[in-house]
């Protein structure tokens, strides 16, 4: 029982028990992904459960002024695509960081995983993911 309120609040800040560097959300997101493509969780779903609380706080903060239903907030349309049931692979995941990097602005210690989709990712490269044609797949 500890252990998972320990790691359900590390989720949700993951500065609280480093002295080192504190990591960025994208870094934790980017080891995460790392992590679970050598050991692959049983569902995609659980990978999602997992970035909505690495991303909670910055998706959706604690701000009054805040507005959760202001469509035009890209907050509120990274917090909504992170949940559609076609994010299905690591590489759309991965697609899904390299959007926040891009939205946010935050491009300070961006991992290398994510480094080149972040000049050329969009909402409709992200959900179409791991789709590669016949031709893509027979070239490389």
């Amino acid at each position: 029982c500890h252990a998972v309120m320990v790691a359900t609040g590390y989720l949700q800040n993951h500065h609280a028990f480093s002295r080192m560097n504190p990591m960025s959300t994208v870094e934790l997101a980017s080891q995460y992904l790392d992590m679970a493509e050598m050991n692959p969780p049983p569902s995609y779903l659980y990978i999602q459960k997992h970035l909505r609380w690495i991303f909670r706080s910055a998706l959706q903060p604690n701000d009054p002024s805040f507005d959760s239903s202001n469509w035009k907030d890209w907050r509120v349309r990274m917090w909504s695509f992170l949940v559609r049931p076609y994010l299905r692979s690591i590489e759309q995941f991965r697609g899904f960081l390299a959007l926040y990097v891009q939205q946010s602005g935050e491009e300070d210690r961006v991992p290398d995983s994510i480094h080149k989709l972040v000049a050329t990712v969009t909402f409709g490269s992200v959900k179409k993911g791991g789709k590669r044609s016949a031709r893509e797949i027979t070239q490389g």
